[in-house]
Order: C-alpha cells, then sequence, then structure tokens
C-alpha cells in the first residue's frame, strides 16, 4: 500500500486554517482571549503555509536541476567518447 499523507500539511488546509482564525479574531461576539489565539494560531498557519510553499518550490528546482544535470552529464559522456574515438583514429594513421 502506498504511503498515507496528512491534509494537515497541504496549502489549501493552512489557508482555511487562516481565514478561519482571522474571522474568529476579527469577531465582536468571540471572548479577548479567544480573539488573542485566533491571532496567534493564524500567524502560525500562516509561517508553516510560506515554509512548506519554499520548500515546495525548493524540492522542484532541485529536481529540475536533478534531471537537467543527467541530461548534461550524458551529453558530456557523449561527447567525451566522440573525442576518445577521434583521438583512437588520429592515432592510428
Amino acid at each position: 500500500m502506498g504511503e498515507k499523507h496528512s491534509y494537515l500539511g497541504t496549502p489549501t488546509t493552512l489557508a482555511v486554517m487562516i481565514v478561519a482564525a482571522v474571522w474568529t479574531a476579527a469577531s465582536s461576539g468571540t471572548a479577548p482571549y479567544a480573539r488573542v489565539l485566533a491571532c496567534v494560531w493564524a500567524g502560525g498557519a500562516a509561517v508553516n503555509l510560506a515554509l512548506l510553499l519554499v520548500r515546495r518550490r525548493r524540492d522542484r528546482r532541485a529536481a529540475t536541476q536533478a534531471a537537467a544535470g543527467g541530461a548534461d552529464a550524458k551529453t558530456t559522456a557523449d561527447a567525451k567518447d566522440a573525442a576518445n574515438a577521434k583521438a583512437a583514429a588520429d592515432a592510428d594513421r
């Protein structure tokens, strides 16, 4: 079976958490201590969302560079093979 994924770490869930916390903090019917806790919760969720998006971008960039590096390595290896074949042909003359 595949790996289980948590929905708590998705950008959509974090955005919903932020909206709910801001809504609670802005509500005039909410107790003052709950409003403060909602602000703290919204800030934490916003930081978590930012870190998640930065981590995803870094992982995508690393995967792209690894794929490009593999293609470059193959091209470099082909160039080296061609150079070695040419050197061997020149040595036979």
